[in-house]
């Protein structure tokens, strides 16, 4: 049975206390707590019968300068331990506190959860016993000092947990510290709120310019695949785009609120790009953080991962890469344990792919896992009618980043812009405007303003699979006629295929009309 707590209303007196402690000793009442404070007293005591509590209750009132006598449900400094577990329950980080003898007096809900350990085990046991690792918050019971935001690897028989902890000392009314308190956030938690504060604006395919049929088509096949988790390939020549692509791609898939990692596997070495990838253990290599570090995987787990130029990746790391996309599992470097990820993988690169598999540059098996949706994206000479938008729209930004007034293009510098075949794509054309601009005055362009570069082309940049004879719109319906067919063969019905590629259903009927694929009876 529960105890007995009692509030005692008094008129305080030299003795007072005494009298209370002789009636309860003379009915071999036990107090387990007393609380005393001007003119109210709480006693805490075993629990009695009815009987014996009315007897209880008169001999009190019978003590001079004693009032009421009522019971309570619980004790005043029970009432602040239930109020301060409640406040430190609703707060998400883990809060872990000691005292001067090293035992832990607190352990929240959200420590619970971080460290897999429950309070019921962790209160009352020795700080040591329970972390097998140094931890700093030791440190703070000999030298009194606080310290923020410090790195740890915290292990425990569980394992082993990153964090990002502060501490705090707790002292007395004297100023002697009598134990410590620390404040921990998972790294992970850590890593996502600096990205919800300091991520790039993320394109959108709204932002993707065109009047082209071509490129509307391209747009149209990109937004299909954003609705699920495929592999997406982005081919194309060097400037067309294919990271804005890939930004759209994330931003109109369901992992729009995760993170967005981009990384151009040909800007780093072999052995960098292995470590910014998967990460590395303490102790993988020299000059290496002190506890390891995640790497991109971990960083997008439940996010997206973009890797561009994929044909510059090293044959060790594209093992590595194949590993992901058919275990969804990575190893750090130096690392013997498999971390599990959950991260949308799309890569692009200007490369011959199919070359490459000719020279054995590039494994057979790694190309077959990234190219489940291919998506090319068309050359700036095979879409010139979208030239016009594009160049008016660079022409407001360069005005914008040279604090510039530069209202017209003058006819021939327009014609000379149109004529030419724009190699470089949209990055060659944003360096022409940003020239142009730079150069033009009395507010116009004129055509000598506009200097071009003169790059002589070359075959290595061949981004279609087979030979150049092929259209760009014969390879794009090829895919689409080959999307839909597996979506429908997986999913039945015409209505149910709209719902997952999301069209309508008539424009399933369309497309299924347009490449003479059979209507089943169930699917209308």
């Amino acid at each position: 049975m529960a105890n007995l707590c009692l509030k005692i209303c008094n008129q305080d007196r030299v003795g007072l206390v005494l009298d209370i402690s002789r009636v309860l000793a003379e009915q071999n009442i036990n107090i387990l707590s007393m609380e005393v404070l001007p003119d109210i007293m709480y006693l805490e005591i075993e629990s009695l019968s009815p009987y014996e509590e009315v007897l209880l209750n008169t001999q009190l009132g019978e003590i001079p300068q004693i009032g009421n006598v009522n019971r309570i449900s619980r004790m005043p400094h029970q009432e602040r331990e239930q109020e301060l577990k409640t406040v430190m329950d609703t707060i998400g980080d883990g809060i872990l506190a000691i005292n001067q003898q090293e035992i832990i007096t607190h352990f929240n809900a959200a420590a619970e959860k971080m460290m897999s350990c429950k309070s019921g085990k962790i209160i009352g046991s020795n700080i040591k016993d329970v972390f097998i690792s140094k931890v700093p918050l030791l440190e703070i019971l000999h030298n009194g000092l606080p310290y923020n935001n410090r790195e740890i690897i915290v292990t425990t028989v569980k394992g082993k947990n990153h964090y990002l902890t502060s501490g705090r000392p707790i002292k007395d009314a004297n100023g002697i510290v009598i134990g410590a308190v620390a404040v921990l956030k998972a790294m992970k938690d850590v890593e996502e709120l600096v990205y919800s504060v300091t991520k790039p604006e993320i394109n959108s395919f709204e932002e993707i310019l065109h009047v082209s049929k071509v490129m509307e088509h391209t747009i149209n096949v990109a937004k299909l695949v954003a609705q699920n988790d495929s592999t997406v390939l982005i081919r194309g020549e060097s400037g067309t785009g294919k990271e804005l692509f890939a930004r759209s791609i994330h931003m109109a898939s369901p992992r729009q609120e995760k993170v967005f990692a981009p990384v151009n596997c040909a800007a780093l070495p072999d052995a960098l790009l292995e470590s910014e990838l998967f990460g590395y253990e303490e102790g993988a290599f020299t000059g290496g953080q002190k506890y390891g570090k995640s790497g991109l995987f971990e960083y997008a787990n439940g996010g997206t991962i973009f890797l561009d130029e994929i044909g510059e990746l090293s044959f060790s790391l594209q093992a590595k890469l194949l590993r992901v996309l058919q275990e969804g599992k990575i190893r750090r470097v130096g690392g013997n344990r498999e971390i599990d990820v959950d991260v949308r993988i799309i890569t692009a690169t200007h490369s011959n792919l199919e070359e490459m598999l000719r020279k054995n540059q590039f494994r057979e098996d790694l190309y077959y896992r990234l190219n489940v949706i291919p998506i090319f994206i068309p050359p700036l000479r095979e879409r010139k009618e979208d030239l016009p938008l594009l160049i008016e729209s660079l022409l407001f930004k360069k005005n914008h980043r040279l604090k510039k007034h530069v209202k017209h293009i003058l006819k021939p510098a327009m014609d000379k812009l149109l004529q030419h075949d724009w190699l470089g794509n949209v990055r060659e054309l944003e360096n022409v405007m940003e020239r142009a601009v730079s150069f033009a005055s009395h507010g116009e362009i004129t055509q000598d303003d506009i200097i071009l570069d003169h790059i002589t082309p070359t075959t290595s940049t061949v981004t279609t699979p087979t030979s150049n004879t092929r259209k760009l719109k014969e390879v794009l319906e090829e895919m689409e006629c080959c999307i839909l067919h597996e979506t429908i063969n997986k999913y039945g019905t015409s209505r149910q295929v709209g719902k997952i590629l999301g069209l309508s259903h008539t424009g399933v009927l369309n497309r299924m009309r347009k490449y003479n694929i059979p209507s089943r009876t169930d699917s209308l």
